[in-house]
């Protein structure tokens, strides 16, 4: 069971990375982002990132974890993925109120 729960965190932890570094990408450094990238994105390990590189698993290991800490820095300022997943849950709970009617599932797919 413990491991499950391993497990479903790691997984956890990859898609909120995966989020932030597509809503903050862009504010990386671009080793940092196509570290992450490569990490997250690519699923490559940091022995391949470091041999893409030519550079040391180490290396390649802190710049991953400070590119994480500058996208947990720009999401606790600006909350764009929270408030995306708050967007995301009133546009499923109003398709869920208004039943089927096409038109009005359209617009919230817009809002999306």
């Amino acid at each position: 069971m413990k491991q499950i729960n391993i497990a479903e965190q790691a997984i956890s932890k990859t898609v909120a990375n995966g989020l932030l570094l597509d809503a903050y990408g862009a504010l990386l450094t671009e080793r940092q982002r196509q570290y992450l990238s490569l990490f997250y994105e690519e699923d490559l390990s940091l022995a391949e990132i470091a041999d893409q590189f030519d550079i040391s698993r180490q290396a390649v290991h802190d710049t991953i974890r400070h590119g994480e800490a500058q996208l947990r820095e720009y999401e606790a300022a600006l909350h764009l993925v929270a408030k995306d997943r708050e967007r995301s849950r009133a546009v499923e709970e109003l398709q869920r109120l208004t039943g089927n009617t096409s038109r009005i599932n359209e617009l919230l797919e817009q809002l999306l």
